[in-house]
């Protein structure tokens, strides 16, 4: 009878805990940004804390995120100061990023980030060969 109870009360409080989010405390690598294939190699983590953090095409970058995941309201994108010939790529994927307002795992390679107006950040595994993953917000090719 009080094994039964003990079963009873544990399934339900179950529901009230929050899942683990899958996708934290993984490292992502840019696969793309808004439907397009990119090869700037930039990267992303989101820890336990719900901090972002990864390293851009130049820079090594942070921001806290305002939001209960899987919302996004980044704070102040806090970056090192390096300079490098891809620098116009970082500046994009910065600005795309700070623009993001949530993120959602699709399957279990794809990491997907969405903004406004349809815009879209897309992540696979870090260290996968781009080349070779599938493009889940890509748009298809005439």
């Amino acid at each position: 009878m009080r094994r039964g109870l003990l079963l009873a009360l544990s399934l339900s409080v179950a529901p009230l805990m929050a899942p683990a989010q899958s996708y934290t405390d993984v490292q992502w690598q840019l696969l793309a940004i808004d439907g397009t294939r990119t090869d700037a190699r930039a990267t992303l983590r989101i820890d336990a804390e719900n901090v972002l953090a990864g390293a851009a095409p130049c820079n090594r970058w942070t921001a806290g995120n305002g939001a209960e995941l899987p919302a996004l309201a980044l704070g102040a994108i806090r970056s090192t100061r390096m300079a490098c010939e891809r620098l116009a790529e970082e500046q994009a994927f910065f600005d795309a990023l700070s623009r993001m307002t949530a993120v959602a795992q699709e399957g279990e390679r794809n990491l997907i980030l969405t903004g406004p107006d349809g815009r879209t950040m897309e992540f696979v595994p870090d260290g996968a060969d781009p080349a070779v993953e599938t493009c889940t917000t890509c748009l298809p090719k005439d």
